[in-house]
């Protein structure tokens, strides 16, 4: 009798935790929002050659701006554009919004060394 007792309780606390973890897999978008990996340049990244290629991943991104510009992505999340630096300091502001109105902000400072 004592086991059938632990082993009833072993039995609904392994399915609680199953219910659990998938309702935190069916609604991670909700949890955790939108994310932001950003491949190349790095914040404080300096040049001397003006165009530049920003290059990332958007995960659980709804629309996605660069600059206040709408980035288009690829099925994986993965983005690429060039974007042209003017001569001193740059901010470059990466935005994506999720599906269920999260957001994430990046902002990248570059420098664009030239010379005289």
């Amino acid at each position: 009798m004592e086991i059938r007792k632990l082993l009833l309780r072993a039995v609904v606390v392994i399915g609680i935790l199953i219910v659990l973890g998938y309702g935190v897999f069916a609604f991670k978008g909700i949890i955790w929002g939108p994310r932001i990996i950003l491949i190349a340049p790095q914040s404080g990244f300096a040049t001397t050659s003006p165009l530049i290629i920003v290059s990332g991943r958007a995960i659980r991104t709804k629309n996605f701006f660069l600059n206040g510009a709408t980035t288009t992505l690829d099925l994986a999340g993965d983005f690429s554009e060039p974007l042209l630096l003017s001569p001193g300091y740059n901010i470059m502001t990466l935005e994506g919004f999720g599906k269920y109105g999260r957001s994430k902000k990046k902002i990248i400072e570059m420098t664009l060394l030239t010379s005289y």
